[in-house]
């Protein structure tokens, strides 16, 4: 072993506080005892811990035993979210609104701790991949939809795939329709099972003629020929999808506005809702924090006129049809951040509840304490600081090496 470099190829702290990179001696760190080696490494947060896994197979067997992770999750703090957010490009900001974010751009992303406030680089350069779209996130795994094939083709196969951004691992999954597919689906969003270390994936065609389910157990596609109606379809942008899971039921915010959409994924049922909510509101963001289904929106002084005012009602998880208003947000983010916005959960040093506002034009972040009810703004991300460069958006995510795609 030549030695142990702090330079991490695919996650680096980026604090101004990093310390100037030193080299150990091999000879000194090859002898140390076993119990004393594990003992040192045990104390590094998992963003550090995961690249130590490239430096030797001794090493990249040790961090992976279930032994030596237990321990690591009692000596260290740990961060049970991150916001991860994309950069993209300023000069493809036309290309945003026409076509939706190309998220290939994530290779060179940004991952915030909100318990150590600091940003870390994030890659996904293991894709062989060039051109995907991050469409669902859960349980420490990403969903991806691709485009396959040379870049200047003209028809070009869709692929979906999962992928581990902290094991850097990563699968294409079987043709959903059993011949090749050339359209983007027109919803995809994942369920992860962390006890059985499983994953589901409920996908729409592009023609919204069936909904198809993937069981990773299983390894094979179901179809059923019911959908919603096209007034109550799911709401899509190419981002992220923002569906949540009550059990085994997949919800999801529709097209149309405080109306809400479900799935059972034992009976293959889709059904609809209307959630009355006591203001005009513009489009609902879903987001499930603590077992609980969050309704976050902008408050409308009129039919095309945004207020500096944002509403958070939460859904009752039985009828889905009620929501209760929370106590009222205080003023925070401008008007201009809220008239194209992303929001997602995020977890404070003492687990307190959380949601980050992401614009997807300004690129500024703002985090707001549901218990507290107070706002502050996230520090700006390395990518962001320079001006051909502008943040379109992000999601939560959780650092698993646990469970594989």
């Amino acid at each position: 072993m030549p030695g142990l470099n702090a330079a991490f190829s695919s996650l680096s702290l980026t604090s101004n506080t990093r310390r100037k990179e030193e080299w150990m001696d091999p000879e000194m760190w090859g002898k140390l005892p076993e119990p004393i080696m594990e003992t040192i490494l045990s104390y590094l947060p998992l963003p550090y811990l995961l690249p130590m896994r490239t430096v030797c197979k001794k090493w990249n067997y040790l961090l992976q035993t279930s032994s030596f992770l237990s321990t690591q999750r009692h000596l260290t703090v740990q961060c049970s979210s991150y916001v991860l957010t994309y950069n993209e490009p300023a000069f493809s900001a036309f290309s945003f609104f026409q076509q939706g974010p190309e998220l290939y751009y994530l290779r060179s992303s940004s991952l915030y701790c909100p318990v150590s406030k600091n940003w870390f680089n994030m890659s996904l350069d293991c894709l062989p991949i060039r051109d995907f779209y991050i469409t669902s996130v859960g349980g420490g795994l990403l969903c991806f939809v691709a485009h396959n094939g040379p870049q200047a083709a003209t028809h070009r196969e869709v692929v979906l795939g999962v992928c581990n951004p902290a094991t850097r691992t990563w699968r294409i999954l079987p043709r959903w329709g059993g011949s090749k597919a050339y359209n983007m689906p027109h919803f995809v969003a994942m369920v992860v099972d962390n006890f059985r270390r499983s994953y589901k994936i409920i996908l729409i065609d592009h023609d919204r003629l069936a909904t198809r389910t993937y069981d990773s157990v299983r390894m094979v596609w179901t179809k059923s020929d019911d959908v919603p109606s096209r007034h109550n379809f799911p709401y899509y942008d190419r981002c992220p999808s923002q569906a949540v899971f009550r059990g085994n039921t997949l919800v999801c915010s529709t097209q149309c506005k405080t109306g809400i959409s479900s799935y059972d994924m034992d009976t293959c049922v889709w059904e609809s809702y209307h959630v009355s909510l006591p203001n005009m509101l513009s489009n609902v963001h879903l987001v499930q924090h603590h077992n609980r289904i969050l309704m976050i929106s902008r408050v409308m002084k009129a039919k095309y006129e945004g207020s500096d005012r944002v509403q958070i009602s939460e859904l009752d998880p039985e009828g889905l049809r009620v929501a209760t208003t929370l106590s009222d947000v205080p003023l925070g983010p401008s008007k201009q951040f809220l008239d194209h916005f992303k929001v997602c959960e995020y977890n404070s040093v003492d687990d307190s509840e959380g949601l980050c506002f992401i614009s997807v034009t300004t690129g500024e972040r703002w985090l707001y304490d549901l218990e507290e009810r107070f706002w502050h703004i996230l520090p700006s991300s390395p990518g962001s600081k320079t001006k051909s460069m502008a943040a379109y958006g992000g999601f939560s995510v959780h650092l698993r090496v646990d469970v594989q795609p």
